[in-house]
């Protein structure tokens, strides 16, 4: 085989969502050992994700000492280490490790915006707006992070596991150097495999639900996790129910929603006016719809597959607290030549009833799959990279 262990490394702790869209289950099965390194106590994060995930492969990393000692054991060529973190200027003394080793680092490179591109004009004025130390901080060690990737301080990935022509784009900073170095293999956005699986199921509902796909913006955990800033939850449902309102007597349809998979406070109280919610049905709610609303999310990738009218929703709200959801919902507005609404400014709402295949076919194949790919499953070509022996020269 080419690796019969694979380390995944994270700065939070596992999840089950984490342990399923990478393969755990399926990596155990054929053979391989995993690993889990939890390496969150290096890092000055608020974390209220817990572990509740029992894995016996589990490895809490407490010190870079302790670290380096598991780097001296498992460092050899057949084990892959597998980043699940963003490189910018946080990770990068994580990372400069990772290099002193000569860790055999892998990364899934999938589930990007059109809006992910780097833009240092962009940053460089954000960072200007908002000058505090932390920022300044943050601004420093980030372009140090590149400048070391830049010059070989930081070893670039060694094999990025990549879904789509942009996939990459969300890798972090210096990711135009990971791509031109490292070997690439193409799989599909986690979203993607769950449409293709679905595809060989017939249902028989008739297209006629108004689907929409929430993000549980108000208490996503990231947000807390990362410091994030959010919307306000009392007004960002108001509003978004007053639209909801004005919408189905416009279409004589009643709207369902397809909760986020992390939306747990959706079980004990229903932010929705009593609008039925559903949980991880997402892609068989989306199939079986006329229309889908969504903010920015990679759940577009199921509207884009089965080819359904998209309503983009933003809000002055929105636009205040997150900016760059509004960035990210006018470049899937230009891409895939979907409808963006403002539901504080736009009194007259027009409802999309076609789509422009081309530009969802590009969309697909930008940032959901590829043609080698788009017939597979991602776990499938995940495993048997693993298995196959590497070529020797």
């Amino acid at each position: 085989m080419r690796f019969n262990k694979i380390v995944f490394v994270r700065y939070l702790p596992l999840t089950k969502a984490i342990y399923t869209d990478l393969y755990f289950e399926e990596l155990i099965k054929n053979d391989f050992s995993v690993e889990y390194l939890d390496v969150s106590a290096l890092f000055n994060l608020k974390k209220t994700t817990k572990s509740t995930f029992d894995f016996s492969g589990n490895v809490n990393i407490s010190s870079y000492k302790q670290l380096d000692s598991y780097l001296s054991i498992n460092c050899t060529e057949n084990v892959l280490f597998i980043s699940i973190m963003t490189y910018d200027g946080t990770v990068l003394k994580l990372f400069r490790h990772f290099t002193k080793y000569k860790v055999k680092l892998g990364v899934f490179a999938r589930g990007v915006f059109p809006a992910d591109s780097p833009d240092v004009k962009f940053q460089f004025a954000n960072f200007l707006k908002i000058f505090k130390f932390k920022s300044v901080y943050s601004f420093c060690a980030n372009r140090l992070a590149v400048i070391f990737k830049k010059y070989g301080l930081i070893k670039t990935y060694d094999i990025i596991f990549k879904a789509g022509e942009f996939g990459y784009w969300g890798l972090g900073l210096g990711s135009d150097l990971d791509i031109r170095k490292a070997e690439i293999v193409d799989v599909n956005t986690v979203d993607y495999d769950q449409y293709l699986r679905s595809t060989v199921i017939v249902e028989d509902h008739k297209n006629d639900n108004i689907v929409f796909l929430d993000q549980y913006l108000p208490y996503h955990p990231d947000a807390i996790n990362f410091n994030i800033k959010t919307v306000e939850p009392i007004r960002y449902y108001q509003e978004l129910n007053a639209f909801f309102d004005k919408l189905e007597i416009i279409i004589e349809k009643k709207i369902i929603i397809a909760a986020h998979p992390k939306a747990e406070q959706y079980r004990s109280f229903n932010p929705f006016n009593g609008r039925e919610i559903l949980f991880n049905q997402s892609n068989k709610l989306v199939k079986c719809s006329s229309l889908v609303l969504t903010h920015a999310s990679t759940a577009v990738c199921f509207p884009i597959c089965y080819q359904k009218p998209i309503i983009l929703i933003s809000s002055n709200q929105i636009n205040e607290t997150l900016p760059h959801f509004n960035l990210m919902a006018k470049a899937i507005e230009k891409t895939c030549d979907a409808k963006l609404i403002d539901i504080d400014a736009d009194d007259q709402i027009v409802i999309p009833s076609s789509i422009n295949e081309v530009k969802y076919r590009d969309y697909k194949y930008n940032y959901l799959t590829s043609t080698s790919s788009e017939h597979l499953l991602s776990n499938n070509i995940f495993i048997n990279y693993m298995k196959i022996e590497a070529s020797r020269n």
